[in-house]
């Protein structure tokens, strides 16, 4: 529908003007669906990727702090994404490792341990959370903040997992603040939770290098080997 130009329509033409507020409306309207669609578009594609970013190098001060936060000392240990063995190269005996790169996938692995440690997935996180839940009485992971929701936490809490503590803490060179979390098997709910945080500043925890968009600044994000300038 169009009315072409309109030149000193008449104020008293009640028929025009309602047509053209309809008109207005209508174009409003969509406007507003086709940014709808798309929006559910891009959401779905990013959704269902065939190939999800899922590789996160962990930097070794996150790592110690990991190992020291949930009380790690002799028992019974894996880590479930091996990677280049930031975790498992600071672990003890007896430790084992999956890595589905090297031909060990975390979820046909069976064997029961004490503690599971390291850095999961983000888009497979209920289903790996799963698999934890059946081979491990205690398990250490950090994850990003939007990542910890009501449902999980009703799903852990179904398998008879609590959080025992957790810390909130920022990576520099990640795109969202984290929690490390330590959950174990419990008979009930725990009394108390213990929170904690902590700031590690701005600067990339591999380069010492204030971490940002600006010329000189690191570079680097999550899933990258080396540092960029």
């Amino acid at each position: 529908m169009t009315f072409g130009y309109l030149q000193n329509p008449d104020p008293n033409n009640l028929e025009l003007f309602t047509k053209i507020y309809f008109f207005i409306r209508l174009k409003h309207l969509k406007k507003i669906y086709n940014n709808n669609i798309m929006s559910a578009t891009t959401m779905s594609a990013i959704k269902n990727r065939l190939k999800p970013n899922d590789i996160v190098y962990t930097p070794p001060q996150i790592v110690d702090i990991m190992i020291n936060y949930c009380e790690y000392k002799d028992q019974s240990v894996l880590d479930p994404c091996l990677g280049k063995g930031a975790f498992f190269d600071k672990l003890k005996e007896p430790k084992s490792w999956c890595e589905i790169d090297k031909g060990i996938d975390f979820f046909l692995n069976n064997d029961k341990v004490s503690l599971i440690i390291g850095n999961p997935p983000y888009s497979i996180l209920d289903k790996w959370l799963s698999h934890t839940y059946e081979i491990c009485s205690k398990f250490c992971y950090i994850i990003g903040m939007y990542s910890l929701t009501t449902p999980r936490l009703k799903k852990m809490e179904e398998n008879g997992f609590y959080i025992s503590k957790m810390m909130l803490i920022n990576v520099p060179t990640w795109f969202q603040r984290s929690y490390i979390i330590v959950c174990e098997k419990l008979e009930t709910r725990p009394k108390n939770i213990v929170f904690d945080f902590k700031y590690m500043g701005n600067k990339c925890l591999y380069c010492n290098q204030s971490a940002g968009g600006m010329t000189g600044h690191c570079k680097r994000k999550m899933n990258d080997i080396v540092c960029r300038y």
